[in-house]
């Protein structure tokens, strides 16, 4: 008998954490239901014996949504726009020209709302259905700088009542914040702005901020996007907002599961230790950790620390895990369940045999976001040298294509550059991006619809634009 196939019966006291028949050869789980694939794997399916330790387990949630003719949800957008006196001139131009091509990417279906904010928050803009486009982009046109402070806690209030006020069942509601400053009017501390990212978040929308230049808060812009389940983008430049705006509505239409939340549950002799990156709470033995919504030919990792106690030789189911969701094109909500299992050996030899390549990958992900935080700490310090904060980057480069996040690889080559330039600043920000991103756990898979290419290429310098 092969000896991968032998299921060795556990001690008599607990048979109840036998796993079943249904056991496959490399202890891995995998089930779709939905045009929604789970994985579920652990980082060594072997484990030795009578001895407590730690391993890791990662969960993989795969869209295998195929492109339709039409999109299936109505989208309810609302855009925040800083018009405080920073951004006057050329900044707000490049704002008006993104909150244009946001316009030309919706339909009749779809609402918009514009508020613009300095040290109050109004809505210069509100439509049910995007109907007339022509007009729409007259009335943005009129938008101007009026000056002022900046208060975007107003600014996230009002967006989440103009939210709630256009969502029906089946709308993907979002909302995109972008700003130049940090808050210095109204409500200024973190805690109140965590508090109310919640709460968009428990209202069914999400918050993608964008902070353009060099004077905003990016771990308060990317802490206000990860607790709300949106995005972060940093715009070293005006002219790349119109990019960014673009890409980020193509994110928002192509939703094909959303409302996610997956359920751990640790079995006997099993904590977990931490979950990494994302918005969870714990409570009746098990945690629930919030997903940001799934686009289609993407996947979202959720990748935990286990800690366990000695078990006997056998095979031992570690964890149960179920993932609810809502899927957008038939607006059926549904759940889907699975396990980690791992056998515990009495053989050390044969451990280094059950290691699992895409959760090996999962850490070496999650071992650069670590490394990189202690890199932007070390640049704002001025404790790297430029010279020094590159050789590392250069490093966490190859580890990162080596690990298939191709973009977060092409960011880090971008701070590269910004540090020979001497934009220290701009690097920094440019790292935090990317930190965001890996810590997030959302990564586009092989096959995915492909970007604009006007988008994605780099559009030729316009006057008094910095090269």
């Amino acid at each position: 008998m092969n000896p991968l196939e032998e299921i060795v019966t556990p001690v008599p006291e607990q048979p109840e954490e036998l796993y079943d028949e249904h056991l496959r050869r490399d202890y891995e789980f995998s089930r779709e239901v939905h045009s929604l694939e789970m994985t579920v794997a652990l980082f060594n399916s072997f484990i030795l014996h009578q001895s407590a330790g730690e391993t890791f387990i990662l969960a993989e949630l795969l869209s295998k949504e195929k492109p339709r003719a039409g999109r299936e949800s109505p989208l309810n957008l609302v855009l925040l726009l800083d018009r405080s006196h920073s951004m006057f001139g050329g900044p707000f131009s490049e704002v008006l020209k993104g909150a244009r091509v946001v316009v030309d990417q919706l339909t009749g279906r779809d609402s918009l709302t514009v508020i613009a904010f300095d040290h109050e928050a109004r809505v210069v803009l509100s439509s049910k259905r995007v109907l007339n486009k022509e007009e729409a982009k007259r009335r943005l046109s009129q938008v101007e700088v009026l000056g002022g402070s900046t208060d975007l806690h107003a600014a996230l209030k009002l967006g989440l009542k103009e939210m709630l006020e256009y969502s029906g069942e089946n709308t993907i509601d979002k909302m995109v914040l972008l700003t130049d400053g940090r808050p210095t009017h109204g409500e200024t501390e973190d805690e109140k702005f965590f508090s109310l990212s919640e709460a968009i978040r428990e209202k069914g929308g999400s918050v993608s901020a964008v902070g353009t230049g060099l004077d905003y808060n990016e771990d308060l812009l990317s802490s206000v996007a990860r607790l709300s389940g949106g995005g972060f983008y940093h715009s070293a430049r005006p002219r790349e907002i119109k990019k960014i705006f673009k890409k980020e509505i193509a994110h928002f239409l192509n939703v094909s599961h959303r409302a996610i939340e997956m359920e751990i549950v640790p079995r006997k002799w099993v904590k977990i230790k931490e979950i990494f990156g994302l918005p969870h709470k714990f409570e009746g033995g098990k945690y629930t950790v919030k997903l940001p919504d799934l686009e289609k030919y993407t996947e979202q990792t959720v990748l935990c620390t286990l800690q366990y106690e000695p078990h006997p030789a056998g095979i031992f189911r570690l964890v149960d895990i179920k993932a609810r969701y809502q899927h957008v094109a038939t607006g059926v909500e549904g759940e889907i369940g699975g396990w980690a299992a791992g056998r515990f050996v009495d053989d050390p030899t044969v451990i280094k045999r059950g290691k699992n390549p895409r959760v090996d990958k999962a850490l070496l992900r999650r071992n650069v976001k670590s490394d990189l935080i202690s890199t932007i700490r070390g640049i704002r310090t001025r404790v790297l040298s430029r010279e020094d904060a590159q050789h590392q980057l250069r490093d966490y480069q190859r580890t990162l294509i080596l690990s298939g996040n191709t973009k977060e690889a092409r960011e880090l080559g971008e701070a590269i550059q910004q540090l020979a330039k001497g934009r220290d600043e701009d690097a920094s920000k440019t790292l935090a991006q990317s930190t965001f991103s890996l810590e997030r756990g959302k990564r586009e898979t092989p096959g995915a619809t492909p970007e604009d290419e006007s988008a994605a290429e780099e559009e030729p310098a316009e006057d008094g634009d910095e090269s």
